[in-house]
C-alpha cells in the first residue's frame, strides 16, 4: 500500500522535523530517485524509522542518506555503518532481483551477499570527521572496494550515508525540515 508524502511526513515528524538531504545534487550528477520512510513503527528502536533520500548518479552510482529519528545507542553504531555499507555494495546485486532467472540464481545471489557481509565485517571501523551542514562533524566510517558509510549523530537525529567513497567525499549532506524535493512541495 502506498501512503501520501503527508502520511510518510506525518510519520517521521516526531521531533523537530528536520532530515538530511544533498544539498545541490546536480553539482555532484546526481538525481533524486527516492523519498521515503523506510522500517517499522517501534519508537525504542532509533533505526526502526529511517528518512531515506536514494540519489544515482548517471553513470548509476548509488548514495542514500537516511535521517535516523533518534540517535542510536554506541551499541548499536557498528552494526548501523556495517549495514550501510553492505547494502551500498550489494546495490548492484539488488538491480539483478528483477530478473527472470532470479530463481535459479538464488544461490549465487546468497553467496555473493555473504562475501559482502564479510567483506565488510573484515574492516575496522574508523572514527573520522564528516562535513555535515557546513561543519566537521565526528562520525563512524568503514570504507570498503571503493564504497563507504558513515554514521554521523547530529543534535536529536543522526544521519548515515552509504556510496562511493570518492562521491561521500565531496557531497555537501544538510539538515533541512521534511519536505518532499520530488513533489517539489514544502510540508512541514
Amino acid at each position: 500500500m502506498d501512503r501520501s508524502w503527508e502520511e510518510l511526513v506525518a510519520r517521521f515528524v516526531r521531533l523537530s522535523g528536520v532530515v538530511a538531504e544533498i544539498d545541490d545534487p546536480l553539482t555532484w550528477g546526481l538525481d533524486l530517485e527516492e523519498e521515503t520512510v523506510t522500517g517499522d513503527e517501534h519508537p525504542d528502536d532509533p533505526t526502526s524509522q529511517r528518512f531515506l533520500r536514494a540519489y544515482r548518479t548517471y553513470d548509476g552510482e548509488t548514495l542514500e542518506v537516511e535521517t535516523l529519528h533518534t540517535p542510536c545507542p554506541e551499541s548499536m553504531v557498528d552494526d548501523v555503518v556495517r549495514a550501510a555499507a553492505s547494502g551500498a555494495l550489494a546495490a548492484p546485486l539488488h538491480a539483478d532481483l528483477r530478473s527472470p532467472d532470479f530463481a535459479e540464481e538464488f544461490d549465487d545471489y546468497r553467496s555473493a551477499m555473504r562475501a559482502v557481509v564479510e567483506a565488510v565485517d573484515a574492516v575496522p571501523l574508523e572514527q573520522a570527521a564528516f562535513r555535515l551542514g557546513g561543519a566537521e562533524m565526528p562520525c563512524t566510517r568503514v570504507v570498503v572496494k571503493g564504497v563507504a558509510a558513515v554514521y554521523v549523530p547530529v543534535g536529536d537525529r543522526a544521519v548515515v550515508v552509504a556510496g562511493s567513497a570518492d562521491l561521500l567525499g565531496c557531497v555537501d549532506v544538510v539538515m533541512r525540515p521534511v519536505r518532499s524535493l520530488l513533489q517539489q512541495a514544502d510540508d512541514a
